[in-house]
């Protein structure tokens, strides 16, 4: 998928874009690199006094589903995180592919947090948490998630309580009006209306006062982070679970609902995450360029029309930089 590493670093990714290099397969790599996803038989179990925390100012939450209907999914995004983390890191810094081909340097600035979800009534690990990080701690951490493949009836999982632990127990820099730390969800269904009392207590050792609105703290959740959705839905889907999740979430996201993404498959997902980067710091054609290296024009044109809503709505105006430093 473009380059080798042994982690999950920029370290000894190769942009070159050469066939040899840009089409080799991510198992191939793993393979190579000994770093190979293999679901462990148990996950990682959400430690009371959790607290998600960066200093960089390039930050970003992968939030994945890890149920039945998505329990498919790890194997597949863990297997290219080395190509997700070190093209994320370079299209949030704004960097150019021609720069990076030429051999300039790209530091693992970006740290990357990811939560596994399931549901809080059936599952034995429904909230994983690898808490922000790169490199080998980070690859630690994303080998021992296990996609539980659980999860609850048809149509809602525990994603309020990623709303809950985002917006009670994560410390990032503060944020400015052009750089909020990154936020993406990709998740098939809708979340429970409310967040309970018993669930806060058996979870994360903390007593409320009442049940709390799961749109509330979503809608909290959105607005402090640079926030966005990916949901895997069939083309022509008439099921009305879809459509409703669909537009709940479009409704807590307000007047920017072009940030809920259907999919209709999951297998770009990783490059739509990369897109993602690009256009949150104003790098979205660099973040194109890089997908154009490595993949196919058909698999390219399935990533630009899941973003095209969001490439779309207004313009941003275009920067050399990317983010702010």
């Amino acid at each position: 998928m473009g380059g080798g590493s042994s982690d999950y670093s920029s370290r000894d990714y190769d942009f070159n874009p050469a066939p040899a290099v840009s089409k080799r397969s991510a198992s191939s790599y793993a393979k190579e690199d000994k770093r190979n996803y293999s679901p462990p038989s148990k996950g990682l179990s959400l430690v009371k006094g959790t607290e998600l925390s960066t200093k960089s100012q390039y930050s970003a939450v992968f939030v994945l589903d890890v149920t039945g209907s998505m329990k498919d999914w790890p194997g597949l995004i863990f297997g290219k995180f080395p190509t997700l983390y070190a093209e994320s890191n370079a299209a949030i810094q704004g960097f150019k592919l021609e720069d990076l081909i030429s051999g300039q340097k790209l530091e693992d600035k970006l740290e990357v947090a990811v939560i596994a979800i399931g549901d809080a009534n059936h599952d034995s690990y429904p909230v994983q948490v690898v808490n922000y990080s790169n490199g080998k701690k980070l690859l630690e951490g994303i080998k021992s998630i296990h996609p539980e493949g659980g999860g609850g009836p048809f149509g809602q999982e525990s994603y309020e309580l990623v709303a809950y632990l985002l917006d009670n127990h994560c410390k990032t820099p503060k944020p400015t009006k052009s750089n909020k730390p990154l936020l993406v969800f990709a998740c098939d269904e809708d979340f429970y209306p409310s967040i309970s009392k018993k669930q806060i207590k058996g979870l994360f050792g903390e007593d409320i006062s009442s049940s709390l609105s799961s749109d509330d703290v979503m809608k909290s959740v959105i607005n402090k982070f640079d926030s966005y959705v990916l949901r895997p839905e069939p083309e022509g889907s008439s099921c009305s679970v879809y459509q409703d999740a669909d537009k709940h979430w479009k409704r807590l996201f307000e007047g920017n609902s072009q940030r809920v993404l259907k999919m209709d498959s999951p297998s770009r997902l990783v490059d739509c995450f990369i897109g993602i980067c690009g256009y949150a710091s104003n790098n979205i054609a660099e973040a194109e360029a890089m997908l154009r290296r490595r993949q196919t024009p058909k698999q390219v044109d399935e990533v630009l029309a899941t973003l095209h809503p969001l490439l779309a709505s207004k313009p941003k105006k275009p920067s050399k930089t990317g983010r702010e430093k």
